[in-house]
């Protein structure tokens, strides 16, 4: 055998090898959004390198220009074509897989104008003198263990913003409503001294002002 024929069978190999790998992603993932995320990336490389293998094999310039197309195309579409999917599926309420840790667009994607919120910032120009960052743990005699976000509604209520929750090692930003609190929670807030100091009297904790860097 050539060297042309032994890459183009090595590059073959790997190629089929990354297809089983998609279509066993298709069988045992969990849910659309996991099994479209395997099968994107996995088929891509498997496509990517049976026409590779192709190119080298044949060694002719429209074999080759043809296929490096190609791979260029699959590339550049693959992904665009996988986010339009999510995307509608998640408009049209596919469930996420029941052992999903966070869900980023929780609470933060409006159905109807299709548009995405961000952090907001409650008044944050009016108030820009005063408005610090503050870090409060939960403690674990809190009475809002247990209570959502939703519950518990802080910008309404305190005029504050919570950015964040730490949880152990995650990092979970920008909250939805239906996030439950636990103890030893670390919520990150944005708000005026007297109304993070509410949030705190009503956790029972002491709050943390964040130092500037």
């Amino acid at each position: 055998m050539s060297m042309r024929e032994v890459l183009s069978a090595i590059l073959l190999l790997i190629g089929g090898v990354f297809m089983f790998v998609a279509g066993i992603g298709i069988l045992r993932m969990p849910d659309l959004y996991t099994r479209m995320s395997t099968t994107t990336k996995v088929a891509t490389l498997g496509v990517g390198s049976t026409l590779l293998a192709a190119a080298i094999y044949f060694g002719e310039l429209g074999i080759t220009s043809r296929a490096l197309a190609t791979i260029a195309f699959v590339l550049l579409t693959a992904p665009v074509a996988a986010h339009m999917i999510g995307r509608a599926a998640y408009f049209g309420g596919v469930p996420l897989w029941s052992g999903t840790v966070v869900d980023e667009l929780s609470g933060h994607y409006d159905l109807r104008t299709h548009a995405l919120e961000s952090i907001r910032f409650p008044d944050l120009q009016a108030q820009l003198p005063d408005v610090q960052v503050y870090r409060l743990r939960i403690p674990d005699t809190s009475p809002v263990v247990g209570q959502t976000l939703a519950q518990l509604d802080l910008r309404q209520k305190y005029d504050v913003t919570l950015l964040a929750i730490r949880r152990d090692t995650l990092m979970l930003t920008n909250p939805g409503g239906d996030v439950q609190m636990f103890a030893d929670d670390e919520l990150i807030l944005l708000g005026s001294p007297d109304s993070v100091e509410g949030v705190a009297e009503l956790v029972r904790s002491a709050p943390r002002e964040v130092a500037e860097t």
